[in-house]
């Protein structure tokens, strides 16, 4: 599941390995996507949150829906990512690699490693950095799609209702879950019972992640509650940063729990809906985050 930058400068070049940079900023659109072009990880492909790791923006579904499964499997395929390929994905600390390691794992590949430390410890490790365009390796993507690992707008409001067995974490910072700031949507808080488990309480202060046995302790009293992983229910803003509760969990040796990918913006996009403001009872004591 991780890939420590040493590891990826010792495989780069081999012939079945592909890269994947997946810089981006919500404040900066471009940013990303002009970091790559100024300098990326030798041979490394661009992976766009907007225009490759999500769909078209509607009323309802969320900020970032989840792109057509065919079109990102074309793209990936064009890079050469057969079932044969080992899969490396990275980013600048902003939870974007969790997602397109996510949606590459959506698809049915299972090859698929995140950079340790992303784009700062593959420079921190001597890594080159590169202002090339990679050359094109067109295959056929093994598109396998997990409809299961997914769950609905309406999927959740069962969950909500006790009508549904499911366990729903909300990735955000605690003081957006909290309902005290809403920097993005229109509406502040969370949804009624879920626990709250910010996502970058899982990284170290390098931006590394936790050893799997200091995230297992962490995590084990939701998975505990939800009576096993797979009733796990993740949501963030928009289905991006959860995707690094998914990654966490998997990690921590949990194995795969579900993604409620239209998450709060989708939630809040409808009017009738339920909103919880303040802490969940049991979890004041739940990692703060980072922000």
């Amino acid at each position: 599941m991780l890939m420590t930058a040493r590891q990826l400068q010792q495989q780069l070049g081999s012939p079945n390995l592909v890269v994947f940079d997946c810089r981006f900023s919500l404040a900066d659109r471009e940013a990303g996507r002009n970091a790559y072009l100024a300098g990326h990880i030798p041979g490394a492909f661009y992976l766009d949150l907007e225009q490759d790791l999500s769909g078209q923006k509607g009323t309802h579904g969320g900020r970032h829906p989840l792109p057509n499964p065919q079109e990102l499997a074309a793209k990936l395929g064009a890079a050469g990512v057969d079932d044969q390929a080992s899969v490396v994905v990275y980013d600048d600390g902003g939870g974007m690699a969790a997602r397109a390691w996510w949606l590459i794992r959506y698809l049915g590949h299972e090859q698929v490693a995140v950079l340790d430390g992303g784009w700062k410890a593959w420079l921190a490790a001597g890594g080159a950095a590169d202002t090339g365009m990679p050359k094109l390796h067109p295959t056929t993507f093994p598109l396998d799609v997990r409809e299961d690992w997914v769950l609905s707008v309406d999927d959740v409001m069962q969950i909500v209702a006790g009508e549904r067995a499911g366990r729903l974490v909300d990735a955000r910072a605690a003081v957006r879950y909290r309902g005290e700031v809403e920097p993005l949507d229109p509406k502040a808080g969370h949804i009624p019972g879920a626990a709250n488990l910010p996502w970058e309480s899982h990284l170290q202060p390098d931006g590394t992640w936790k050893p799997a046995q200091a995230l297992r302790e962490a995590i084990a009293p939701l998975v505990q509650s939800a009576g096993d992983a797979a009733n796990v229910v993740n949501y963030c803003g928009s289905g991006v940063t959860a995707c690094a509760n998914v990654f966490a969990l998997a990690l921590a040796g949990f194995g795969d729990s579900k993604l409620y990918a239209g998450s709060w913006s989708d939630w809040c996009s409808y009017d009738d809906l339920p909103v919880a403001t303040g802490e969940a009872p049991g979890t004041e004591d739940a990692p703060p985050g980072r922000g």
